[in-house]
């Protein structure tokens, strides 16, 4: 039996409810999940996880903005990060979305921030990743990402979603690049005839993605908290004898923890490790747009809730399997 991918009840009940919630209260219940709303919260929480065996890839809070007038402060925000990061010897790339640069309103403004950061990350020896949104932004972010290589930014890479139709043609359309990938299901929940709709079907398209990609040499960041899919990563890199430095397994601050310290006894573990001012309305917009992820973040709530009032381990809402989305 085939299941559906837009998450439980629970999820969508969490996702219509989270417009309500003070923003104050949102940032709370999250704020396991973020750094914290400063550069020093986040260079804290990487020297945490580097000591723990973990990477990280690093993002500040903030998407959709429409003043490209703050396009400069963003590039020296990032600009800030990089050299925390060269600083401070972390072992750490960055991640950064085109609608924080003002995509969304002036793309050729967000490309020329963007290609001014990127040129600052490659003196330093930094690794960005370009972070795809929406289905609407795919064709730009990958027109971008290739401008970006065919100047010579090659310390640089893209996100692929399997959740999409098209995703498995622009593995093929990438393929001379031997592009570093962030494989992912996708969290934007996309219509019927853009996104797969069956849980199973997102699934088989990330494995296929998955071995296509690392058949050919690209570097592929796997990115999911399922452990379907780990053990197909798995099955994957042992059939085609690689060597743990031709991929790594990513996940999110403050989820599944146990799994990425199991993981990173024989693997490159990397945790996204997101921070800023933009907080409350940066986990708002992720519930929104995905229920798994209300589902993640309010089963999460609710085991802290049952654990402090003396319940035991609460067990019985950990559903960490069925959160499509991740």
């Amino acid at each position: 039996m085939t299941r559906s991918a837009s998450g439980g009840a629970f999820g969508r009940m969490v996702s219509v409810a989270a417009p309500l919630v003070p923003g104050p209260v949102v940032k709370a219940l999250a704020s396991p999940y973020i750094a914290g709303s400063r550069l020093e919260d986040a260079v804290r929480t990487v020297k945490g996880l580097n000591r723990a065996g973990l990477c990280a890839t690093v993002d500040i809070l903030g998407e959709s903005v429409e003043d490209e007038s703050r396009n400069d402060m963003t590039v020296s925000d990032y600009k800030a990060l990089l050299e925390a990061i060269t600083a401070d010897r972390l072992d750490a790339n960055v991640s950064l979305k085109p609608s924080a640069f003002g995509s969304t309103t002036n793309w050729d403004a967000s490309e020329a921030a963007i290609t001014a950061m990127l040129t600052h990350a490659a003196e330093l020896g930094v690794f960005v990743r370009i972070d795809m949104e929406d289905a609407t932004t795919t064709d730009a972010t990958l027109a971008l990402y290739r401008r970006l290589r065919s100047t010579g930014l090659t310390g640089t890479g893209v996100v692929l979603q399997s959740r999409l139709w098209r995703s498995l043609g622009d593995v093929q359309a990438l393929a001379d690049l031997t592009p570093n990938v962030r494989l992912c299901k996708g969290i934007y929940l996309e219509k019927p005839d853009v996104g797969l709709q069956d849980y199973d079907a997102i699934r088989a398209s990330f494995c296929e993605m998955l071995r296509r990609l690392l058949s050919r040499g690209s570097y592929v960041g796997i990115a999911t908290h399922d452990e379907y899919l780990i053990v197909e990563a798995l099955r994957a890199v042992s059939e085609l004898g690689l060597s743990p430095d031709a991929y790594e397994f990513q996940m999110l601050l403050g989820v599944r923890g146990d799994l990425a310290r199991t993981l990173a006894r024989e693997h490159r573990v990397r945790i996204y490790v997101p921070y800023g001012s933009d907080a409350a309305a940066y986990s708002q917009r992720r519930m929104r747009e995905n229920p798994a992820m209300a589902g993640l973040v309010g089963h999460a709530v609710m085991r802290k809730l049952i654990r402090r009032n003396g319940a035991g381990p609460a067990a019985h809402c950990d559903d960490s399997a069925k959160h499509k989305g991740l």
